[in-house]
């Protein structure tokens, strides 16, 4: 019998970090408890002063799961809690809830037609309407729990929380999340160079991850370490001083931070020095990636996927070696000795991808190899 491995204990130190974090971060969630009858949400839904976020609107149930839900509340099963948030006009955003609330609304107005029910098949067919009275009264009357955070819970929060605690089986992801809940300039950037030619061609990927903006998430991912990272950290090997292994609330942040940026200097002049140079650095990473890489970001001629740390390594790196030494473009005629290499292979692996050890040494692997050139 292998003799088990004794587990070596959390020190003092990093046990005391554990819980500030935890204190730091529960502090951020304040919230009360109550409790609405689906009459009252229904009547607050239909006047628009409870609402449903643009980034959920496009997840909509199918007829058979809005059915298995009313048949559910129909058997008298729990139904999970709700979760508002107020905002700044009072009106009460949908932070997770969104379908089934709007299942009730629309069983409530005679537009879905129950099928596919096996505990009550006899219900099969009905419409609202085809319920007796009675049962239509104690339909409306149905209590359901609601969870309102307070309003000053902030959206990298909120979109946390709806990414954790879904429970509607169908949810947005976070390329989507971002795009619905922090338009602006920047983000409109994003979506310009997600769509452009030379890189859409860099990275062949299936539609699927297309309809779920995947290379909308890449340009994200390419800013957010780029803009982070300090060469002069770490006797200058370099470092992301602001990325704390939260990569969600990473990127979040970056992307609200750099709206706000944007905008003020919209406000100020014509043009935004920081899009004119955002543009340039993205497209002079990608035009040399196309000349020294013969496959992109991908692993080979016929491949259709990228990797989110194959891209960060190869994208990431290849823009700061040109920041630091801008005649690496002249230099270097091909990065195939690199991608082939065991180091490369080693530091690309997906397990632990959001280590931030792993991830800055993808990023310096590419950065270091082609200023060594």
């Amino acid at each position: 019998m292998a003799k088990a491995t004794r587990r070596k204990r959390p020190d003092s130190e990093t046990v005391a970090e554990a819980e500030r974090q935890i204190a730091e971060y529960s502090r951020t969630v304040k919230f009360t408890v109550t409790e609405y009858s689906f009459e009252f949400i229904v009547q607050k839904l239909t006047t628009d002063r409870y609402y449903v976020p643009s980034y959920q609107r496009e997840l909509v149930w199918t007829p058979k799961k809005q059915s298995k839900f009313i048949e559910s509340v129909f058997m008298g099963l729990p139904i999970p809690f709700v979760f508002f948030w107020q905002d700044k006009d009072g009106r009460m955003e949908i932070v997770d809830g969104s379908q089934r609330l709007r299942t009730i609304r629309d069983f409530m107005a005679d537009k879905v037609t129950l099928r596919g029910l096996e505990t009550l098949p006899i219900v099969n067919g009905f419409r609202f309407s085809d319920l007796p009275m009675s049962r239509q009264l104690k339909f409306v009357e149905t209590p359901i729990r609601v969870i309102i955070l307070d309003n000053s819970t902030d959206a990298v929060t909120r979109t946390e929380m709806f990414a954790r605690i879904n429970t509607g089986g169908t949810i947005a992801n976070d390329a989507e999340i971002r795009r619905g809940s922090l338009p602006g300039p920047f983000m409109e950037l994003i979506i310009e160079l997600a769509n452009d030619p030379t890189f859409i061609e860099l990275t062949p990927i299936s539609q699927p991850l297309i309809n779920k903006r995947e290379r909308e998430e890449l340009v994200t991912r390419f800013f957010a370490y780029l803009d982070g990272f300090d060469p002069t950290l770490n006797d200058g090997a370099g470092d992301i001083p602001t990325y704390k292994e939260e990569p969600r609330r990473f990127y979040f942040s970056f992307v609200k931070d750099m709206n706000d940026q944007v905008a003020t200097e919209l406000e100020l002049e014509a043009n935004s020095p920081t899009i004119d140079r955002m543009k340039t650095t993205f497209g002079d990473a990608l035009n040399f990636i196309e000349k020294v890489s013969p496959y992109g970001f991908t692993k080979s001629e016929t491949g259709n996927q990228v990797p989110r740390v194959r891209f960060e390594s190869i994208a990431v790196g290849t823009a700061l070696a040109l920041r630091a030494d801008p005649t690496v473009a002249d230099r270097v005629e091909d990065i195939t000795p690199l991608l082939n290499s065991t180091d490369f292979s080693a530091a690309t692996k997906s397990d632990a991808a959001n280590v931030k050890s792993k991830l800055l040494n993808r990023i310096r692997l590419t950065r270091n190899w082609l200023l060594n050139q």
